[in-house]
């Protein structure tokens, strides 16, 4: 119903019945069903309430109306405690011992004391069992003292009997003399209470003279535990001491002195067994009469034992322990667990060794120490206790089960629960008590509630040393527990709170009104919160609504009064949404109640509902669907998916359509929809509908858990009824994908909220991979802002203070350019710069400062103090932006006139120079000036040089000529059409020039740049690697004007040698005869013109190519021309034999000198 209709249905009362319209429409041959419902809903919602007199599980031990006593300091109040209800005038009380209390008696020193204290408030009073003080008697004729009441730990021991009539309490540490006076023994003593505290009896069963010692009675300690029978006519007292520590047990009737049994001494082997160390009375015989369970915890081989007496003190059984040295029998407590009405028996074993919880704590190699356990054995019809449960302590050195305590039936279940202390528990180590309930099956291995020291006190120490409950100290049919913390010289009194079980049901009827009706067996009168929820799994988007608010999907009821015999109903109209989502589901109506906890005093005790009774009831109504017969659709979804191009060429055309059609083969799919699962960085760009009458949603994309994935859904239909079909295209952009290697995987599902059978989902899923192919190419260009610099010789300087004095500036200038499609994730950038020369490591291109970059690039330099390595002042000059620089010096570049290179090496040169020298006897200066000018043009080609040791692998830096400072950067994300630059600046140090003498140098830097890293790694992909030099020529104004500083001395050796040489070589020359030759007949001399040399010259720039490729300038200034004498003289003869032989000295001097 829409709110209008809505609105007029809730003013009418003739709608008595559903209506529930079902419109199909055929289109085609397609029938496409689908549901349009209208609903006049009135949901009949019954809760029947019952409210019943029991204890919450959990929480049935109330800390808000906690009760703490208080005893001396240092007295051990709380080391045992007791409860009682005197049946004959309902008076309850607890009785709390501390056996280190002083107890007023004369003459006596910390002998114990029992205190009565008060259930509803703090008053503690000392109950006086003994007035007297150390009994005396006759050695003689002196009067002596015969027993010490000082540290009898009176006290220890405290119980009180079922009735709550008697009251026993035990010194075990009582000590008497015997006749002899010199024998002090701890033979212990009990003391009786009855009548309300107003009649007294001591009961000393160990103290008989005949029995002294250790090996008899001596040590006996008894009243180390006790009991009194249900029928109050025996007591039952522990001597654990006695007969070489075995232990004895000692039945004494009550106003019998001569009525005493006890057993008798055993074996050796039993001897240090402890028998007497605990004790409970109960019927393990069925018969109705007490019976008595004594604990043994060293019996049976330090296993531990319970051995159980009749009232005759006959062995009825024999209940051994599991573990060695686990005190197997320390507490005992005995109930009626399962309701089955034998008593059983909870056994404490506060050392157990919790060796299975070492499974669960690896840390713990040998188990968990003195967790403690507790042992419920459960009597058969048989009469034996064979079957039992386990409980096991939660925390190592937690001694849980030191004491236990049946307590009755805590939450009205008719089963008798446990609680159980744990002394040591907590993280703190302060104790804790934790409460067990009975069930039919045994006994509840969860526990239900526990409650830690520091719930009630931070200062409360060893709380639940004892425990104790099954009274009802408050009069409200609901037993309370005891707790004692004797450390702390403190106990604490939990009273229960009693309990609400509610049960109920919801019925729907299609007219819905929500009715609740309350029944209860008891006057008292309850609040109830009751909470309706509409469809509440599904949270804001319920699909019903309350008619009287229509946003409202839950109804709180608070403060509704629900007494016993009266019917109490509300009613509630509720009507269904149009336009859901979910028509598959059924919805539900749930009801939550609870009782108001508001308008209770503070200490004032407050009803709780019974945990083991849910709190809640619901109902359901199902959707009409066309699904046949069994109302269940089962679908067959048929998915193809193909995308629109076979690969993506990155950077280039990066978007790309996947086509889906999805086909219903069999009954209707309920909210069908359909997922991709893309890639993070893959966009997505939105879809097209090739179905106009089919309508699709798309959500927008959902980043997964895992953060490299998003995913997109759609709804496809609801329902997508039978035989029909639905066709959509998806675009998707890979601009900004960070893409990995195996392409673009896209995972394609479709489902629908009804599922289908396994042998039809093999076509509900399709996996797209589209493969990625990368381009990426880059160039790499350098100049030189000024391309050469002439320098004069009279420019040489000694002292440099700016870095002006050193030359002019020298800077070169690169550009990498991404030439693109894809973008270049990571390139690498080598920088080499020649900042001295290798000879004498004197400075070359000396760097003034870092480098400069502009773009997506970082460098750093290897060699840090190359940078002003001489200390020099550096001036401030101006210069232009990097950017225009490099567009000036293209420019210039591309207008500079073409320069030609020079095809030959070092060798060639010099056998050209020998040459040229051998056929001529003229000016031999001007031939060795030429000589010497092409050795210096071909030497200095001064750069960092490149070595390519194939085409593409390698690429080495040899700095032999001088050495290269050098700058490693890094270029990221290098997209299509980005460039970066670099500028170095230097100043061209001259004096190296002079003094080497350079007539023409070239100097370059050289950038070598590869892509390291592409965003889309394939084995197949050539990584692209380039590289560029940037040159400066230098060459001097006047090469004529050579200042080598050679030293006076050595030129005249030289001369001195050169000039001996020779006429030595002349002599010896015309020795031999080699000046006597015939002379040609005498003729007319002629000039002739010589032969062209072997080199070219150039008025300008020349160029000659090393054999390492290697473009070399010169700058010859004149040519020579050589004559030959056509009719030589006798002299001229001579003289040219002398020349030649001079010549070749010479040039051989000349070329040890140059290198």
């Amino acid at each position: 119903l829409d709110r209008q209709t809505a609105s007029s249905f809730s003013s009418s009362s003739s709608y008595s019945k559903s209506v529930i319209k079902i419109i199909r429409v055929h289109q085609s041959v397609q029938r496409m069903a689908t549901m349009f419902l209208y609903w006049n809903w009135q949901p009949m919602t019954c809760l029947l309430v019952i409210l019943l007199a029991t204890l919450t599980d959990g929480f049935n031990l109330d800390l808000r109306t906690k009760l703490i006593h208080r005893g001396d300091r240092k007295s051990m109040f709380g080391y045992d405690v007791a409860m009682f209800k005197n049946s004959a005038n309902g008076h309850a009380g607890l009785l709390i011992g501390a056996p280190k209390a002083e107890s007023g008696q004369p003459g006596v020193r910390r002998g114990g004391a029992v205190f009565r204290c008060e259930t509803k408030d703090q008053r503690c009073t000392k109950i006086f069992f003994d007035t007297a003080g150390h009994a005396r008697a006759l050695n003689g004729s002196v009067l002596l003292q015969i027993d010490s009441k000082s540290d009898q730990w009176f006290g220890a021991t405290v119980v009180s009997s079922k009735k709550g009539d008697s009251v026993l309490a035990c010194a075990p540490h009582y000590t008497y003399f015997y006749s002899t006076f010199d024998r002090k023994e701890p033979v212990g003593t009990c003391y009786l209470a009855q009548d309300n505290f107003s009649s007294f009896r001591e009961y000393a069963p160990c103290r008989i003279e005949t029995r002294w010692g250790y090996h008899r009675l001596g040590s006996c300690m008894a009243g180390f535990s006790a009991a009194i029978s249900d029928q109050e006519n025996k007591l039952y007292i522990g001597a654990p001491g006695a007969w070489y520590w075995q232990g004895s047990l000692v039945m004494q009737e009550i106003g019998r002195d001569d009525m005493v049994k006890r057993t008798s001494e055993g074996p050796a082997y039993l001897d240090d067994t402890y028998m007497g160390y605990s004790m409970a009375v109960g019927d393990f015989k069925g018969n109705s009469d007490n019976h008595v369970a004594v604990g043994v915890p060293k019996g049976n081989f330090l296993t531990g034992m319970v051995v159980l007496f009749d009232s005759n003190l006959k062995i009825l059984q024999n209940i051994t322990g599991h573990q060695v040295g686990s005190y197997f029998g320390a507490a005992l407590a005995v109930g009626d667990f399962n309701d089955d009405g034998l008593d059983d028996i909870a056994i404490g074993a506060p050392l157990f060794i919790g060796m299975e919880n070492k499974q669960l704590d690896k840390s713990q190699t040998e188990g968990k120490y003195e967790v403690g356990a507790v042992y419920v054995y459960f009597q058969d019809r048989q009469h034996h206790f064979v079957k039992y449960t386990t409980l096991v302590g939660l925390k190592e050195w937690s001694r849980f089960g030191h004491d236990v305590a049946a307590v009755g039936d805590l939450n009205g279940d008719s089963f008798d629960d446990i609680v159980i202390g744990a002394p040591y528990d907590g993280e703190d180590r302060k104790g804790a008590v934790y409460v067990y309930h009975g069930m039919k099956d045994g006994i509840k291995e969860k526990f239900s509630q526990v409650i830690y020291a520091r719930d009630i006190d931070p200062s409360l120490r060893t709380f639940g040393w004892s425990v104790t409950g099954g009274v009802d100290i408050d009069n409200n049919d609901y037993p309370d527990v005891l707790v004692g913390a004797y450390s702390s010289d403190r106990s604490v009194l939990f009273r229960t709170r009693p309990v609400v079980s509610v049960s109920g049901f919801v019925k729907i009827l299609l007219i819905w009104k929500i009715s609740f009706v309350g029944f209860f067996e008891q006057k008292m009168l309850h609040d109830f919160r009751i909470i309706v929820s509409l469809d509440p799994k599904k949270g804001i988007s319920s699909r019903a609504r309350f008619l009287e608010s229509h946003s409202v999907t839950q109804l709180t009821l608070d403060s509704v009064p629900i007494r016993k015999g009266e019917r109490w109903c509300e009613r509630r109209y509720v009507y269904v949404l149009d336009d859901i989502r979910d028509k598959l589901s059924p919805i539900t109506v749930q009801v939550n109640y609870s009782i108001v906890d508001e308008g209770y005093m503070e200490r004032q005790l407050r009803p709780v509902m019974d945990a083991y009774i849910p709190s809640m009831i619901s109902g359901e109504i199902n959707i009409q669907k066309d699904c046949g017969k069994d109302n269940i659709c089962i679908p067959d979804l048929q998915m193809t998916a193909k995308l629109n191009r076979e690969s993506i060429l990155i950077g280039a055309d990066d978007r790309f359509n996947v086509s889906v059609v999805i086909h219903n083969a069999l009954e209707d799919a309920f909210e069908a929809q359909f997922f991709i699962v893309a890639p993070v960085g893959l966009d997505y760009e939105g879809f097209t509908r090739q179905m106009p009458s089919r309508p699709i949603i798309c959500s927008q994309p959902k980043e997964l858990n895992n953060g490299k994935n998003y995913v997109i859904a759609c709804d496809v239909g609801n329902p997508l009824p039978k035989s029909s079909t639905v066709r959509f295209s998806m675009q998707f952009s890979t601009e900004n994908l960070d893409l990995v290697m195996g392409g673009i995987s896209l995972n394609l599902t479709t489902n629908s909220t009804n599922n289908e059978t396994e042998r039809t989902l093999v076509d509900n899923e399709v996996l797209l991979v589209i493969p990625m192919e990368v381009k990426a190419d880059f160039i790499v260009t350098g100049v030189s802002r000024n391309e050469s610099y002439h320098y004069d010789f009279n420019d040489r300087r000694d002292d440099f203070v700016f870095d002006s004095d050193a030359g002019p500036v020298v800077s070169h200038i690169y550009e990498i350019r991404n030439l693109g499609p894809s973008t270049l994730s990571e390139m690498s950038v080598d920088v080499y710069w020649p900042s001295y020369f290798v000879d004498n490591a004197k400075p070359l291109l000396y760097l003034i400062d870092d480098i400069e970059t502009e773009g997506k690039i970082t460098c750093e330099l290897l060699q840090k103090g190359h940078i002003n390595s001489e200390g020099l002042i550096i001036v401030p000059r101006p210069e232009d932006a990097i950017e225009r620089v490099f567009r000036v010096k293209r420019q210039e570049k591309a207008n500079s006139r073409q320069r030609y290179e020079e095809k030959s090496d070092v060798l060639k040169a010099l056998r050209n120079a020998m040459a040229l020298m051998k056929q001529s006897l003229g000016d031999f200066g001007n031939a060795f000036g030429q000589m010497r000018n092409v050795l210096q043009r071909v030497r200095l080609v001064i750069d960092c040089r490149l070595k390519i040791a194939s085409k593409r692998t390698f690429y080495g830096i040899n700095c032999m000529e001088m050495a290269c400072s050098q700058w490693q950067c890094k270029i990221k994300d290098f997209k299509k059409d980005e460039r970066v630059l670099l500028k170095v600046d230097s100043r061209l140090w001259l004096n190296t020039l002079i003094d080497e003498v350079f007539y023409d140098a070239m100097i370059s830097s050289l950038v070598i740049a590869e892509v390291t890293k592409l965003p889309y790694r394939h084995p197949t992909i050539e990584l692209p690697l380039r590289y560029a030099v940037a040159s400066t020529i230098v060459n001097p104004k006047d090469p004529t004007r050579v200042s080598r500083g050679v030293p006076t001395w050595l030129i005249f050796v030289a001369i001195l040698a050169g000039l001996t040489s020779l006429i030595l070589l002349i002599m010896l020359l015309w020795k031999f005869g080699f000046f006597k030759r015939k002379r040609p007949p005498r003729g007319q001399a002629l000039l002739s013109k010589p032969p062209e040399p072997e080199y070219y010259g150039y008025s300008s720039y020349s160029s000659a190519q090393t054999p390492g490729g290697y473009t070399t300038y010169g700058n010859p200034h004149y040519e020579q021309t050589l004559y030959h004498l056509t009719a030589p003289t006798k002299v001229q003869s001579s003289c040219r034999a002398c020349m030649h032989v001079l010549m070749y000295y010479m040039s051989i001097c000349m070329f040890a000198y140059d290198h």
